[in-house]
């Protein structure tokens, strides 16, 4: 499927051989203000991008076959009101500065909506920086032409600091183990029945924690388990996914660089944590040293805090500043961030929709979302 502009500009698929024009795009497009990353895919965008599932790249190319703009659509086996079901989400949404004021945008979900013509999903989730007031107040807008963005709510992602080892963490009747290739029936089914009262949270498999699956370099050993009377109660792992999918700094406001080079001398010393922190910040041009505190589950809040803290006191002292966790705010499992040493972040999570999936859209009312940042 192919469309031109009068100007030229082609819209399509991507395929394996734009792989490098769509990390160069990434690389090219630094996000933020306080802090200024982009979020890179070296060494292959297409490879990252099994995260998502099964993938469509639409891009727009000039005359040239240059890339413009590009986004995702994917496709993957996820919780949908207590079933497993096929859904869908968008992503990796990007156009270049001197594009955004004119209608390659409207263009582009033109394409998408002929794209949705196979009907593979009737809504998508997707999310946007919360304090991306260009995004909210276009493409989630409801403008003419754009479909419909219904807002879920804020998406918690705060970044969890690992500098520092916290106390010995400790919960009446409950202790914490390690995964295993023993324990991952149990891994997985304790992520399934968490999944199984959210929406868009994935459907695993035991395959996916194994070689070739669908979650690359993530093993059972790099689980934490909750344990009661031998049951898992609840699970986070440390995923490192340094080797695939990137966060590089491209610049700090002049606020935060002055304290960054201020508070450089107490990188190594007894200090706050947010003192140290700042003093670990990676210069401009630096990869940031970063883990995921994937797939939460947990039977109580008091149970994903002590996992919280056992990846923290497993992870200090080591190369990574802090671990990225993801939850819904709606989430009841969210409290359990209250307290812990973070810089905070939030998303807005969207399920978007044209018109033919606004009666399953009205259904995600009071629904608890999901979404993986793993993933995202």
């Amino acid at each position: 499927m192919s469309v031109v502009t009068a100007s030229g500009v082609r819209f399509e698929l991507a395929g394996p051989a734009d792989d490098p024009g769509l990390r160069a795009l990434l690389r090219a497009m630094p996000m933020g203000t306080g802090i200024r990353v982009t979020f890179e895919r070296e060494p292959s965008y297409f490879s990252a991008a099994r995260l998502q599932g099964e993938v469509q790249v639409p891009v727009a190319r000039d005359p040239a076959g240059r890339v413009l703009g590009m986004g995702l659509r994917a496709f993957s086996p996820a919780w949908r009101g207590g079933a497993a079901a096929e859904a869908g989400y968008l992503a990796d949404l990007r156009l270049l500065p001197e594009h955004r004021g004119g209608t390659l945008l409207a263009r582009g979900y033109r394409f998408l909506r002929e794209l949705h013509a196979d009907r593979r999903a009737a809504v998508y989730a997707t999310m946007l920086v919360a304090d991306n007031a260009v995004a909210l107040s276009t493409i989630a807008a409801g403008r003419a032409g754009l479909p419909l963005y219904r807002d879920l709510g804020r998406y918690l992602s705060p970044s969890i600091l690992l500098g520092a080892r916290p106390t010995a963490p400790r919960l009446p009747g409950v202790g914490v183990e390690r995964g295993s290739l023993k324990r991952l029936p149990d891994i997985v089914a304790a992520l399934n029945a968490f999944g199984r009262e959210r929406e868009f949270a994935p459907v695993h498999a035991e395959a996916d924690f194994l070689p070739g699956g669908r979650w690359p370099g993530l093993r059972p050993e790099d689980f934490f388990l909750a344990v009661r009377g031998g049951r898992v109660v609840g699970t986070l792992a440390r995923w490192d996914q340094g080797s695939f999918r990137q966060t590089r700094v491209h610049g700090y406001s002049p606020a935060l660089e002055a304290a960054r080079r201020l508070a450089r001398p107490f990188a190594r010393l007894p200090a706050p944590a947010r003192l140290r922190l700042a003093a670990r910040l990676p210069v401009p041009g630096a990869l940031v040293p970063h883990l995921y505190a994937a797939f939460p589950s947990a039977e109580a809040p008091a149970v994903l805090r002590l996992l919280i803290d056992a990846l923290r006191a497993d992870a200090a002292g080591g190369p990574h500043l802090y671990a990225v966790l993801g939850l819904s705010e709606r989430d009841p499992l969210a409290s359990a961030l209250s307290g812990v040493p973070q810089v905070p972040f939030a998303g807005r999570l969207f399920a978007v929709h044209f018109s033919d999936g606004r009666a399953e859209a009205d259904a995600l009312a009071g629904r608890i979302p999901y979404l993986e940042a793993g993933a995202l």
